[in-house]
């Protein structure tokens, strides 16, 4: 990926590093710590995914021209 996409991307970027930070705070701890964060993590992942769903749905696309033969 280009350094110039980082910008663009930033957010999203930040939002999965949360993630897969989340996931893994939820699988070393143990007991309640570890339910209370998977918890957390799973209406996360929920919230994100909704998210990335209008995100693509909203993405304008180009359309191709008929070609003629």
């Amino acid at each position: 990926m280009e350094f110039r996409y980082l910008k663009v991307f930033k957010r999203k970027i930040l939002l999965l590093i949360l993630i897969v930070v989340l996931t893994v705070v939820s699988s070393v701890t143990k007991g309640k710590v570890s339910v209370i964060v998977s918890t957390i993590t799973g209406i996360f992942l929920i919230v994100v995914a909704i998210y990335y769903i209008i995100w693509i749905i909203k993405t304008p696309t180009t359309k191709e021209k008929d070609q003629t033969l």
